[in-house]
């Protein structure tokens, strides 16, 4: 292990460095695919101590999920306020690209519990990923009945954003690999464009508001949060 990454780990709580550990396992391998003993071994304790900081592998799964969708959360605050429409959209996809690009396993993560439908998921846990896509729907809805966005139909919308978003996040490298015959890091600010050239070009009813730019918003930070 690199010094660098020995010192991160002595320093950041145990709890955190559990989940940490535990979303990259989950989401190389699925809910299933990983033990406690494999989770506990990576961070260097004894399988009995995470029970320390969590009642067993289901809540762990849950906690991380919850993490990633307060993230999420985050991000989707953006979309309430008074600035116009155009800009909010920007400043949301905006942050949900940073927040993809900057953690690996929120992808595919996020695909497997969409696949995978586990029964490990808590209700709570599946309420608080609903909230975020309510949310979303609230701001479209709003967009609409003050005419700045056209009568799209909400629920593919925003399936084909996600998706723009996402499956960016787990096919990019592979298809660099195929059509450009090589693999490098995603072109960040390429890929915001792009996503949002397509939200704009579904949902602005004056193709004016694409010419005014929002500043560009902080990125989220990545954090854990504490249940």
């Amino acid at each position: 292990m690199a010094k660098s990454e020995t010192a991160r780990r002595e320093s950041e709580p145990r709890r955190e460095q559990v989940l940490r550990v535990a979303e990259t396992l989950f989401a190389r391998a699925g809910y299933r695919g990983v033990g406690l003993r494999e989770i506990a071994a990576e961070v260097g304790i004894r399988a009995p101590s995470l029970f320390k900081h969590f009642a067993g592998k289901q809540a762990l799964y849950n906690a991380v999920l919850a993490n990633i969708f307060a993230r999420l959360e985050e991000v989707a605050a953006c979309l309430t306020g008074g600035a116009p429409f155009a800009a909010r959209l920007q400043r949301f996809i905006g942050g949900y690209v940073d927040l993809v690009a900057d953690d690996p396993a929120v992808v595919p993560l996020l695909f497997r519990t969409l696949m995978e439908r586990s029964e490990a998921l808590e209700a709570e846990t599946r309420r608080a990923g609903a909230n975020i896509y309510r949310r979303i729907d609230v701001f479209l809805a709003e967009g609409q009945r003050a005419g700045a966005f056209r009568p799209v139909d909400r629920f593919r919308f925003q399936i084909a954003l996600t998706g723009a978003i996402l499956y960016h996040g787990l096919a990019a490298r592979s298809y660099q690999a195929v059509l450009l015959e090589h693999v490098a890091p995603p072109d960040r600010a390429a890929w915001k464009r792009t996503v949002l050239d397509l939200a704009r070009s579904a949902l602005l009813v004056h193709s004016d508001d694409a010419d005014h730019d929002a500043p560009v918003p902080p990125r989220v930070t990545r954090k854990a949060t504490s249940r």
